[in-house]
């Protein structure tokens, strides 16, 4: 029993001591709890400097300033639905009468068809423009694989003039 009464004797004492030493420190107006809340802040610019919880120790890097895109230009105005029905031309001015949707209309050069501008009329093509596209429309279409296979389907017709 006698180790026994030892220990005691110690716990005592150690539990005495800290209440002594707790008291002492309650008394004391100048005495800090915290040691760091004693440091000036610019001592302690390494918290910063080196974060505790980042795998290399170094601070997030500033998220960069995000790009601003312009927006994409709109697509341009797909060209006017056309069909020449015919053109003629007298003193080297030309008129083209076209069809565009339901609407039959006149047009010459410089007219505007749909937002598009009439370039050129000529004796079989109109030529559209809108900046720096530009379409042509042919009064016949000519198509030789096509005439091929129609003239094969109609009947034969006898001209006028003897063979």
């Amino acid at each position: 029993m006698d180790a026994w009464r030892r220990y005691a004797l110690t716990a005592a004492l150690c539990l005495c001591a800290s209440v002594t030493y707790a008291a002492k420190g309650a008394s004391d107006g100048d005495a800090v709890d915290n040691p760091v809340a004693v440091q000036p802040l610019a001592q302690l610019s390494a918290t910063l400097e080196r974060p505790l919880f980042s795998t290399t120790r170094r601070p997030a890097p500033k998220p960069a300033a995000p790009v601003v895109s312009a927006p994409p230009p709109a697509p341009p105005p797909s060209p006017p639905s056309v069909v020449v029905l015919g053109i003629v031309t007298e003193d080297g001015v030309g008129h083209a009468a076209i069809r565009s949707g339901d609407k039959v209309m006149r047009v010459r050069m410089g007219d505007d068809v749909g937002g598009w501008k009439v370039e050129k009329i000529e004796p079989r093509r109109l030529v559209l423009t809108l900046g720096e596209r530009s379409v042509d429309f042919a009064l016949f279409k000519t198509e030789a694989k096509g005439v091929k296979a129609a003239d094969a389907s109609l009947p034969q017709r006898h001209s006028g003039q003897l063979r």
